[in-house]
């Protein structure tokens, strides 16, 4: 983060969660992740992933806290949100493959888990808890995402084929979490942004 100083860091306060987009793992969440992913200390400043990342890995902060920034280092910059202890960092892109639509800057020194993408999509495949708890609030942190403008933003003509293409391109339509299966709705501009989510239970 642009900062004027470190004392300006430590006065970014945690985003409230008043809609379920921003839950806290307990111990047993934490403990069911721990053995998937590695331990690291963090310093301020430090970028966990950046924004338009496609590889980026699954953070659960330990210690200190991590903000979620909106063009990092541009004279546009601005925090989203800002997570501490318990809570889990990114959105729906890293499930999707998406690239993510913003920055994950270490506010102050702290400690994250650090968990490959690949498995936590088997752990949220195999565990409707947790799946359940990442996925809702990961569609609900799209949707205020959306509502922020921020993200991948398409320059070019809208009678552009290339524009159009890109527009439309949908990585996923669909995640099963344990024993639930949510399948995306498509929207009027049949792209992921656009789009509703439904939660079935299959029937045994």
């Amino acid at each position: 983060m642009s900062t004027n100083s470190r004392s300006e860091s430590r006065e970014l306060v945690e985003t409230p969660d008043l809609n379920g987009a921003y839950p806290r793992l307990d111990e047993a969440g934490v403990a069911a992740l721990a053995p998937l992913g590695r331990r690291r200390r963090v310093q301020p400043e430090e970028v966990l992933f950046r924004e338009g990342d496609r590889e980026c890995q699954f953070f659960v902060v330990l210690a200190g806290k991590v903000a979620s920034v909106e063009g990092h280092g541009t004279p546009e910059e601005r925090v989203i949100s800002v997570h501490g202890r318990g809570r889990f960092l990114g959105e729906l892109s890293l499930l999707t493959g998406e690239g993510s639509y913003y920055t994950a800057v270490a506010v102050n020194e702290g400690e994250v888990l650090a968990v490959p993408a690949s498995r936590l999509r088997e752990l949220v495949a195999r565990d409707q808890g947790i799946g359940d708890l990442i996925l809702r609030a990961y569609l609900i942190r799209r949707s205020i995402l959306i509502g922020l403008g921020a993200g991948l933003r398409i320059i070019g003509s809208r009678y552009s084929p290339d524009a159009r293409r890109s527009g439309t391109s949908r990585p996923a339509t669909g995640f099963r979490t344990g024993g639930s299966i949510w399948t995306a709705i498509p929207g009027p501009r049949r792209c992921s942004r656009s789009s509703a989510w439904r939660r079935r239970t299959p029937r045994s």
